[in-house]
């Protein structure tokens, strides 16, 4: 696990490193997501039943959602359901069981939409 300043120095000099606009701001974290994030990992999710009841479920995370573009708080995840695959707001993820650099970036994500 990375240090706060670790986090600090990773997001300033590789992940927003010369981004002026929040579009280019959103770029780093694609392109930092696309090159660290391994797949698949596990993750508990939290899900709404039709009672209104929750169910928290171990998943497997098989990818990052194509069409996000990291604009905001969150980003989309691509788990998979028996035979299907649907989309899961990272947000809605706990337990996660993953590689180091994947956790390091979390770590970084977590970071950035709590301080900025």
């Amino acid at each position: 696990m990375l240090t706060k300043e670790q986090i600090i120095e990773k997001i300033n000099y590789q992940i927003v490193v010369d981004c002026y606009s929040e579009y280019e701001v959103a770029q780093g974290w694609l392109c930092s997501m696309q090159d660290d994030l391994e797949f698949p990992f596990k993750a508990t999710a939290k899900f709404k039943k039709r009672d209104g009841a929750s169910e928290l479920k171990q998943v497997t995370i098989i990818g990052l959602e194509a069409d996000d573009h990291f604009m905001g708080t969150d980003f989309d995840l691509e788990m998979t359901d028996g035979d299907y695959v649907k989309n899961i707001k990272y947000s809605k993820l706990s337990n996660i069981v993953a590689s180091e650099p994947t956790m390091e970036l979390f770590q970084c994500w977590d970071h950035w939409v709590k301080e900025y």
